[in-house]
């Protein structure tokens, strides 16, 4: 090997450690951004999956109180003013519960359908991952003519 060669390697030798530091560099920050966005995504799934639950519990609730208003036997039939604050739950242990609301609207004229406010709001889920939905159902009775 010449001189020359020699003086050249020399000069050369640190450059594949600089080089090596500078990879390991941008894999980690890589890797950092994957884990971000990989949490990132967990989240806003649990946040869906939660949400969906609660939209059926509110739905569910909204329906129960329908059935209770609105009974084919009239045993089991209940006053709104019954159903009004009344506590859902699902069973299944799936963590959602829903508050019931009834508002009861008599017409001023006589003979008039009682109209009725049905909302249900139902949360699921606890601390950073809860989740609220309210549904709202209008409904009155058929008036027998």
């Amino acid at each position: 090997m010449s001189c020359s060669g020699v003086r050249a390697f020399r000069h050369q030798r640190g450059s594949a450690l600089i080089v090596a530091i500078f990879v390991i560099v941008v894999m980690s920050a890589m890797a950092a951004a994957m884990l971000r966005v990989s949490g990132s995504s967990q989240d806003m799934t649990t946040r869906e999956v939660l949400s969906t639950r609660a939209w059926f519990t509110a739905h569910s609730a909204n329906d129960y109180m329908m059935s209770r208003l609105f009974a084919v036997e009239s045993s089991n039939q209940a006053s709104c003013a019954a159903l009004d604050g009344q506590s859902f739950a699902l069973p299944g242990g799936l963590g959602c519960s829903a508050v019931q609301s009834c508002q009861e609207t008599a017409s001023p004229e006589a003979g008039a359908p009682i109209t009725y406010l049905l909302i249900s709001t139902a949360r699921c889920g606890s601390g950073p991952h809860a989740v609220t939905r309210i549904q709202e159902l209008w409904a009155k009775e058929l008036v027998n003519e």
